[in-house]
């Protein structure tokens, strides 16, 4: 929004320079992106009448004669160039727009200067005509800089909470609760007791709470005084005339948007209703749009017969717009559906400063006010006389009283401000203050914002300075119910670092599922579907994170083909269990490529490493893992587990089907996926023995079908409680073997925690082991 520091200061004399403006803005929530100067205009471009505009025959052009103080000629390409209207004359000399004004000879007419379009003078963006004044804005001759000094215009950052903020008089009241004094503008209204000459009606209540028509006649059009002109362009809007003018004024002042119509296109009366199917209405922009059936239309109604005569809340329309011949005016002043304007304008590819403040809301009891300002300068300006009555539909709610506790402020905030400087900021800021603890703090129907205790808490420190705000943390104990509400963030942060120690890379992908993707990855479809996807890919929620795993690898692949990969994934997975919609949070990982060096020179990989690396990570977790055979639908038939975590099923762990792999156009790839949380283990810590250790080495040949766990599970048990480690670190297959078997050689490590071990006691330990071995059936290799 930008910000006149002049028209500002009208409201608030006292501000002392952009600057300071710009520091106190900051303190209020409103971040400056930056300060501009704008309208630097020459001193050899002064004001100048047109006395007559006589066509040059055979070309576009005009001959003007100026009044500048003397009499002048001009040549212009102007459509707008006419006797009776005050313009920017550039004389010989002067500099503007890059280039250098002088005497020139144009079509046999010497022309003396220039007549400049605010494009040229550098005041606004618009090239397409003269900039217009009326005839005795000024002394002919007049440098054009003395009522048109330079300006210093503010950018500023308006959050969406605080739509009255749109409006310099928003900003002025936050100032004032500053302690600076504040000049709102004055209604100087003379109206006449006269009938309206047409009727209102209000078909959608919803869609128009509440909506004002004025009464203004005897009106005349003509270009706006200088000051008004300046305020706008530096605004950001091009005058066009005065009435047009003065509801955008207004509507900057005190972000109310406005409209008027020309009361000879309204038949009967405004009729505010839902548009038919196939209407069409030409906008102000001059473009036909085929109006929506949800759109929010102002018609013109005849009769039983209506018609469109404007965009409710983004634009009006053409047919009746404000002329230079127009005398009377229905002047619109309502509030809208936000969210009714914010799909219109989406739409129809309309943004307009109407339908920016109308989105965010306006002042439910902004309206008449904002009629009686607008009807005001229409009298000051434009010779209007004003009906004493105003047409309204709709009943606007007023805000509703909230508690206030300035005991409670200093507490929610950690402070000590004084109870009488909470309340006299309150109403500073406009409030109405009553009761005596806890008070009833009504706020003004501007602000949209406000309607909890907190707000009013926010205000108070927001008003006090941000900065007064002590940097230590108020003591404060959370309720029972709150204890150890991180502790599953914790684990799940825990997770993180582990698997990262051990080579992972963390990876975020879609809750959202293609739901025909499904038998892709041998699923079953997902059956929580949504109402409104943001595409077809995006229309369920997942029930697995390995899919969204292996689509990540696929993409990395086509992008800088990775030799290896391990990847994981915490995430949500949903799905349906007895009629509810179940959530639960999910581990899951992906292995691809070449694997790990072994100490004894060999490589360890796709299976045996994701699983070895599985073992590591709940080894440090210190609890119990295994896996066991079972076969999965999206899993290789001979490489798919059960993961168990001390006792409990917890997830799976394999290589991908061929089938899926086939499909992604993918090699060999090895995933696993757990239940969150882990089971809960208390941990005990041991001190590390300081006696020796006895090494013992065993080879057992079983048949190649025995699951590794049977056999280390029996190993175990016969060892004794002095085992302190078993490792596997060889497993053969082939002669001189039996065909069917395989031999797993395995590291024995034993340990008393108190003294040395005898080798009597590690030799009876292995032979106890030999014994299980033997009575198992299988055999032990020399």
């Amino acid at each position: 929004m930008r910000v006149p520091f002049s028209w500002l200061k009208e409201y608030v004399p006292e501000l002392e320079s952009p600057e300071v403006l710009e520091e106190r803005l900051a303190g209020l929530g409103f971040e400056t992106d930056q300060i501009e100067r704008i309208f630097r205009i020459p001193k050899e471009v002064v004001f100048a009448r047109v006395l007559e505009a006589s066509p040059i025959p055979g070309t576009g052009l005009k001959r003007l004669v100026l009044d500048a103080g003397r009499v002048v000629e001009v040549v212009s390409g102007a459509g707008n160039a006419r006797a009776g209207i005050g313009v920017a004359l550039a004389l010989p000399g002067a500099e503007v727009g890059g280039m250098r004004i002088g005497e020139r000879r144009i079509q046999g007419v010497v022309s003396h200067g220039m007549a400049l379009s605010p494009k040229e003078l550098g005041v606004g963006e618009y090239g397409g005509g003269l900039l217009e004044f009326p005839q005795d804005a000024l002394p002919p001759g007049t440098p054009l800089a003395e009522a048109w000094p330079e300006e210093v215009v503010l950018d500023l950052e308006v959050t969406p909470n605080r739509p009255d903020a749109l409006g310099l008089l928003g900003l002025a009241y936050d100032l004032h609760a500053l302690g600076y004094a504040l000049k709102a503008p004055e209604v100087d209204l003379r109206t006449e007791a006269v009938p309206i000459p047409f009727g209102l009606r209000v078909e959608d209540p919803e869609g128009a709470p509440h909506f004002t028509l004025g009464y203004a006649f005897g009106l005349r059009v003509g270009p706006s005084p200088l000051w008004l002109q300046r305020a706008l362009f530096a605004a950001g809007m091009r005058p066009i005339s005065n009435v047009v003018d003065i509801t955008n004024y207004v509507m900057l002042e005190r972000a109310q948007p406005m409209h008027a119509f020309d009361l000879r296109f309204l038949g009967e009366g405004i009729l505010v209703r839902r548009a038919r199917p196939g209407e069409r209405l030409r906008t102000l922009d001059g473009l036909e749009r085929t109006l929506h059936p949800e759109d929010l239309v102002i018609a013109s109604y005849r009769g039983e017969e209506s018609f469109p005569v404007g965009l409710a809340g983004v634009m009006g329309g053409a047919e009746s717009e404000v002329r230079e011949d127009t005398e009377a005016i229905a002047l619109e002043v309502a509030q809208f559906d936000p969210i009714s304007i914010r799909k219109t304008a989406r739409r129809h590819a309309l943004r307009t400063e109407a339908s920016y403040r109308f989105e965010r809301g306006v002042d439910p009891l902004g309206q008449i006010p904002a009629q009686r300002r607008a009807l005001s300068l229409l009298q000051a300006l434009a010779g209007a006389k004003v009906a004493e009555g105003i047409l309204e539909a709709g009943n606007p709610t007023p805000p509703k009283p909230i508690r206030f506790r300035p005991d409670y402020a200093n507490r929610l905030l950690g402070t000590a401000y004084p109870e009488g400087e909470q309340l006299a900021i309150l109403k500073r800021l406009g409030c109405l203050v009553e009761g005596e603890g806890p008070y009833q703090v009504t706020p003004p129907s501007r602000r949209l914002d406000l309607t909890l205790e907190e707000d009013l808490v926010e205000e108070v420190a927001r008003i006090q300075g941000y900065e007064t705000i002590p940097l230590a943390l108020p003591a404060f104990f959370p309720a029972p119910d709150n204890r150890g509400v991180g502790r599953p963030y914790q684990k799940e942060r825990r997770l993180r670092e582990l698997l990262a120690g051990l080579g992972f890379q963390e990876v975020y992908t879609y809750s959202f599922a293609d739901p025909e993707e499904a038998p892709r990855f041998r699923l079953f479809p997902p059956p929580l579907r949504l109402l409104n996807p943001l595409s077809p890919e995006r229309a369920a929620l997942r029930t697995h994170l390995f899919p969204g795993l292996l689509k990540v690898l696929k993409e990395n692949l086509a992008l800088d083909k990775p030799e290896r990969a391990l990847l994981f994934e915490v995430g949500r997975v949903y799905g349906v269990e007895g009629g509810m919609v179940r959530e639960e949070t999910h581990l899951a990982g992906l292995l691809f490529g070449e694997g790990v060096g072994l100490p004894f020179g060999e490589k360890l990989s796709g299976y045996p490493l994701l699983k070895g690396l599985l073992e590591t990570l709940f080894a440090r977790l210190g609890l119990a893992f295994q896996v066991e055979a079972h076969p999965y639908p999206f899993l290789h038939p001979g490489v798919s587990g059960r993961l168990w975590v001390e006792g409990e099923e917890r997830g799976f762990l394999g290589e991908v089907h061929p089938e899926v792999l086939r499909g992604l156009e993918l090699p060999r790839v090895w995933v696993f996926e757990l239940r969150l949380p882990l089971p809960e283990k208390a941990f005990r810590f041991q001190d590390p023995s300081r006696y020796p250790l006895a090494l013992r080495d065993l080879a057992v040949v079983v048949p190649e079908a025995t699951p590794y766990a049977e056999v280390e599970g029996l190993l175990k048990e016969a060892a004794g409680p002095h085992l302190e480690s078993l490792a596997l670190f060889d497993l053969y297959q082939g002669a001189p073997l039996k065909p069917g078997t395989k031999s797993l050689a395995f590291h024995l490590r034993f340990r008393h925690p108190e003294r040395t071990l005898t080798d009597e006691e590690v030799d009876a330990a292995m032979a106890r082991v030999f014994q299980a071995v033997r009575e198992r059936g299988w055999e032990i290799r020399g």
